[in-house]
């Protein structure tokens, strides 16, 4: 699982964007998070890769800035991992939009189910930015 986040912060080629070059994307529904209207939109990777996720993602209806990515690496990342899901939230942490908080619960072959929780910033950050 972290050699996934550590792509995540060093891959600058672009390959694992949430883009059109490496998704097609599907409008599921309309919600809304809070008094904030978001869209919820399917995303299908183009190819086989172990940094790209089959899932979802809630994106601002307003700013269009994605809120949340929700889902599975189209490739696991290991052959001792069996299944991972992965969750990443994003929010404004003063005047930049990032990832807040991320978990992953994963089955390891024949040692069980992991989690793991990380939280980039203290709810005191995240309270003292506007939306």
């Amino acid at each position: 699982m972290r050699s996934i986040l550590d792509q995540e912060t060093t891959n600058k080629s672009g390959n694992n964007q949430i883009s059109r070059t490496n998704y097609n994307f599907a409008f599921l529904r309309r919600e809304n998070f809070g008094a904030i209207p978001e869209y919820v939109l399917l995303i299908l990777p183009k190819r086989k890769a172990r940094n790209l996720l089959l899932g979802q993602i809630w994106v601002d209806a307003n700013t269009f800035r994605i809120r949340r990515i929700e889902g599975v690496p189209i490739k696991s990342p290991s052959l001792w991992i069996k299944d991972i899901h992965i969750t990443v939230q994003f929010a404004l942490v003063n005047g930049m939009w990032m990832p807040v908080s991320f978990d992953a619960i994963a089955t390891v072959r024949f040692l069980g189910q992991y989690t793991l929780t990380g939280l980039n910033v203290s709810a005191a950050q995240l309270s003292s930015t506007k939306p």
